[in-house]
């Protein structure tokens, strides 16, 4: 792969973890990636905890893409956050290019990720129904079907892609929610009330609170409500190297016993094998939808477990807050 340019448009976004970003980029020079877009998050003026791993973070970026390509920076003068960090670089991405991958500076992505995306964002350029493609697998080792993914209604963005027509629908306010909300188009959506609950409540919070400061529920919002469907390969292909005190959300501790399954990557996916149908994987989302989400329902003994683990992680928080 590394005797020509890779052509597909490929944008970073960093911020705090210097020696995270210097990984990533590492592998994307081993692909000889020809346009790279840099995006960096600024200072906080009010807290300069992290001004000198942003300043070598930026030193890295800088310095360390040092191949012949095409080279686009985006350095914010002030800190916007997770919310607006993340959505205003993607915007910019997509302002410049019809498609690409979007990786963070926790998302270490396999070789093989980048033949997947370049495939598959040709193969279903101008599918509709198809809104992404992600290198994230988290079915700890589960696959559905023979071939090399499956379609799921959850967008996952540790490592991915998409198109300006689907990313140009995106909105960090999410303000089609009331209507949304009243039409109940979530009870279409999801199939028990435990889990219809848990996402009123998270968009609920997003839009009346501004809470959580992230920016990927709006995205799987608006995936959900245009019906927009991911590729996920039946392989991970990228290892999450967040899992540490640097990390925002990804603490150790409150991903537990999926923390391996995150942290490593396989090989093996290519030649890659496509489905004939284009139908959700109805078990997959299950799953998904108990390890990351609603969580699990304690009558049945098969998610026991992951109820039980629930619990535990908030007896933890309450007594880590009152003690």
């Amino acid at each position: 792969m590394n005797k020509k340019n890779y052509c597909v448009p490929i944008l970073i976004i960093a911020w705090r973890r210097p020696e995270k970003t210097l990984r990533i980029i590492e592998k994307i020079k081993e692909i000889n990636a020809s346009k790279v877009y840099i995006a960096c998050d600024g200072f906080d003026k009010k807290n300069n905890r992290y001004e000198s791993n942003i300043i070598a973070t930026r030193k890295i970026l800088k310095e360390k893409i040092d191949w012949n390509c095409e080279k686009k920076y985006l350095f914010s003068n002030y800190n916007q956050g997770c919310k607006y960090g993340v959505s205003s670089a993607i915007n910019w991405f997509f302002k410049n290019e019809n498609e690409g991958i979007i990786l963070e500076d926790d998302c270490l992505p396999h070789l093989d990720f980048f033949i997947f995306c370049e495939e598959l964002l040709e193969k279903y350029r101008t599918d509709e129904r198809i809104w992404s493609i992600t290198g994230q697998n988290i079915q700890l080792g589960k696959t559905f079907g023979e071939n090399s993914y499956y379609f799921s209604k959850y967008s996952h963005c540790w490592g991915w892609a998409t198109w300006k027509r689907c990313w140009e629908k995106y909105d960090s306010e999410i303000k089609s929610w009331p209507k949304i909300k009243d039409a109940k188009i979530i009870e279409d959506l999801f199939t028990s009330k435990r889990e219809i609950n848990y996402w009123k409540r998270i968009f609920d919070n997003i839009y009346y609170h501004s809470e959580p400061d992230t920016w990927d529920y709006q995205w799987t919002y608006i995936c959900l409500v245009n019906s927009g469907l991911t590729i996920i390969p039946n392989k991970n292909l990228i290892e999450n190297i967040g899992f540490d005190d640097e990390a925002t959300h990804t603490k150790e501790e409150v991903f537990d016993s999926r923390l391996e399954n995150f942290k490593r990557f396989s090989s093996g996916l290519l030649p890659i094998k496509h489905p004939n149908n284009i139908i959700k994987s109805k078990k997959a989302d299950r799953f998904t939808e108990i390890i990351c989400y609603s969580g699990a329902n304690p009558l049945n003994p098969k998610e026991l477990k992951f109820f039980i683990r629930k619990i535990i992680k908030k007896l933890k928080n309450f007594y880590r807050t009152y003690n």
